[in-house]
């Protein structure tokens, strides 16, 4: 959520946007049938219905074995969020297209994606980064939460990009 709603802010307020992450997200959910499933699922039973399938799709299988315990702590997180702010969360990314305002941001843009990451494809990575002027873009070898998968990397790019002259 956090990518579409900083892409929003840098094409509606620019005075208040320097540099822009936008870390495995898109601009557009062209197919919203996995999202009103999800809906769907999470509406019927609760996010322990749908918690096992999203650690997937955040997560590589290497990740999952080598890290169980930030997997459950992440999972633990997941359960703990509010069935109503997650039901909304998943009806606006259902809608989500804010292609149009991209070329509007002239905030220094630096999109992050994940190689394996299912949610949002490095094809909307590359569309992102093709549509912002300047952008530049890092592909980590992660799912969809980079930054917990691949912390150092994620950082490293993070910092280089945010101390740049």
């Amino acid at each position: 959520m956090g990518g579409a709603v900083g892409q929003w802010l840098a094409a509606h307020a620019p005075e208040r946007i320097d540099r822009l992450v936008l870390a495995n997200t898109t601009s557009y959910t062209a197919d919203p049938t996995n999202m009103n499933n999800r809906i769907k699922a999470v509406a019927e039973g609760g996010l322990a219905a749908v918690a096992d399938g999203v650690m997937v799709s955040w997560f590589t299988a290497d990740f999952r074995e080598r890290a169980p315990q930030i997997v459950a702590g992440i999972k633990d997180m997941l359960l703990a969020t509010p069935v109503e702010g997650y039901l909304a969360c998943c009806e606006t990314m259902s809608r989500l297209d804010q292609r149009d305002l991209l070329p509007r941001i002239k905030a220094k843009t630096l999109v992050i994606a994940g190689r394996h990451d299912g949610s949002t494809p490095i094809e909307a990575s590359v569309f992102i980064r093709g549509q912002i002027p300047g952008a530049s873009m890092t592909i980590l070898d992660a799912s969809h939460i980079s930054n917990i998968e691949q912390p150092h990397d994620f950082t490293d790019a993070l910092a280089g990009f945010l101390t740049q002259r």
